[in-house]
C-alpha cells in the first residue's frame, strides 16, 4: 500500500511538472499587457458560409500572444486557408502584427484548427483590447473577432 501511495505521488510530481512545462502565463505585467481578456471565446457570424471561432490562449513566455481558432463550414474548402498570410492582430490603437507560427490540430476540407501565435505586442500599444482578424476567406475581406481586456 504504501510503495502505490509512493507511485501515485511520483506520477502526479511528473505530471504536474509536465503540465508545468506547457503552461501559459497569463500573469500582467507592464511589458505583456493584461492577463485575460473579459470573454475567453470570441465568435464572428459566419459571413460567407464560414464561422470563425478564436479562444484566448494567453501571454507566452517570450511576450508573445496565442489563440486557438477554429474554422467552420459545409460549403468552403478551409484546406488552402494560409492562415499566416491572413490573419494578424490589431491593437486597441490599429496597430498590426503579422502572425508569426500557425500549427494545425485537424486540417480538413470544412473544419479546421489550429493554434495562431504573435509576436509581443509593441512598447506603447494599445492593450485594452485586441483583434484577431481574419482575411479574405470564403468572400469575406475581413472578419474581426475583437478580445476586450479587464483593467
Amino acid at each position: 500500500m504504501v510503495a502505490v501511495a509512493l507511485f501515485l505521488v511520483a506520477c502526479r510530481s511528473s505530471s504536474e511538472a509536465a503540465s508545468d512545462a506547457l503552461s501559459v502565463s497569463t500573469t500582467p505585467s507592464p511589458s505583456t499587457g493584461p492577463a485575460r481578456p473579459i470573454q475567453l471565446t470570441v465568435r464572428d457570424s459566419g459571413a460567407g458560409g464560414v464561422t470563425v471561432e478564436a479562444t484566448w490562449l494567453g501571454i507566452q513566455e517570450d511576450g508573445g500572444l496565442a489563440f486557438k481558432v477554429r474554422f467552420d463550414t459545409h460549403s468552403v474548402d478551409l484546406s488552402t486557408f494560409d492562415v499566416v498570410e491572413n490573419v494578424l492582430l490589431r491593437d486597441g490603437a490599429g496597430r498590426e502584427l503579422r502572425a508569426s507560427a500557425w500549427r494545425d490540430e485537424r486540417r480538413a476540407s470544412h473544419h479546421r484548427a489550429g493554434t495562431v501565435k504573435f509576436p509581443a505586442l509593441p512598447p506603447g500599444s494599445d492593450r485594452s483590447r485586441v483583434t484577431l482578424v481574419v482575411r479574405n476567406l470564403a468572400g469575406i475581406a475581413e472578419r474581426a473577432l475583437t478580445f476586450e481586456f479587464q483593467r
